[in-house]
């Protein structure tokens, strides 16, 4: 298990990089068992850079410190997967595809649970069990994850609610009742529409939550909380989406978490859904 992703924090936040940074960045993921061996100054100097940039680094992937670095790269080296996330490619065998699909998907998933902090989701947890109303939202592939989060939630007695427009969510905010939530979810960080409901929930006192990739964007920036997934680097020829697995686990973790946390209640709900559910069906 990936403990705290360090090499994927790197990744994902590479190409948004001043220079300096980016050179410290390169070295570490070409060289991590020399970089735990090295001082800041050694670092930077080895990186044609400075030390002031490793503190920087450190900090702009949310590390306390070289010292923690080093670390926790020491502990993730062992367990170092070379390997990208695979493409489809023409004339592929069935077995090919299913071993490809699972390896990308376990991939972003596993990297994702490293990379989530628990701080976050137990704050985030809190929010939601304190929450009157959650309303959702997600465009595209996070649509997805957003009917998701009403399913589970639902079954547990907490009132979820995803639009199927933002329109008829924007006039939701603006009459949201005392303690209610918005969830937005954006893997980019960059969608349009989620970025203006944000502000519009914020406007109206409301809490707000995001989930997006690891990163600076715009929803991370703008949301009072905001859950990360590993940026999974897609090209324009790939064809399987693991930003969507790795959206999913994030979800999962936090249901899972708020089950634990209110466990009696939620399992009577969850049984209670099931018996009704029998019910209809028999009817």
């Amino acid at each position: 298990m990936i403990r705290n992703n360090i090499l994927g924090r790197i990744k994902s936040v590479l190409d948004d990089l001043p220079n300096s940074e980016r050179k410290i960045g390169e070295y570490i993921l070409t060289n991590p068992e020399e970089t735990i061996k090295m001082t800041t100054a050694q670092l930077g100097t080895a990186a044609e850079s400075n030390s002031t940039a490793v503190i920087r680094l450190c900090n702009r992937i949310g590390v306390n410190g070289f010292t923690k670095l080093k670390v926790d790269l020491s502990a993730e080296i062992v367990s170092i997967d070379e390997s990208g996330y695979a493409e489809i490619e023409a004339e592929e065998t069935i077995s090919d595809i299913k071993s490809k699909l699972l390896a990308n998907a376990f991939k972003s998933m596993e990297e994702t649970s490293a990379l989530m902090n628990e701080f976050d989701i137990e704050r985030v947890v809190e929010l939601i069990e304190a929450a009157s109303i959650v309303y959702v939202y997600g465009v595209g592939n996070s649509r997805i994850i957003a009917e998701n989060m009403v399913q589970k939630w639902s079954r547990v007695g907490k009132i979820v609610v995803c639009p199927t427009d933002n329109h008829q969510l924007v006039s939701m905010l603006g009459a949201a009742p005392k303690n209610a939530l918005f969830f937005g979810i954006s893997n980019s960080g960059e969608t349009k529409e989620i970025i203006e409901l944000i502000k519009l929930a914020k406007k109206s006192s409301l809490k707000t939550i995001g989930l997006t990739q690891f990163g600076q964007n715009s929803l991370a920036n703008k949301a009072d909380y905001t859950i990360q997934t590993v940026k999974t680097i897609e090209t324009d020829n790939q064809f399987i989406s693991s930003s969507l697995h790795a959206q999913l686990i994030a979800i999962d973790v936090l249901f899972y978490a708020f089950l634990s946390k209110n466990y009696i209640t939620s399992t009577e709900r969850i049984k209670q859904s099931r018996e009704e559910m029998d019910q209809y069906k028999n009817r």
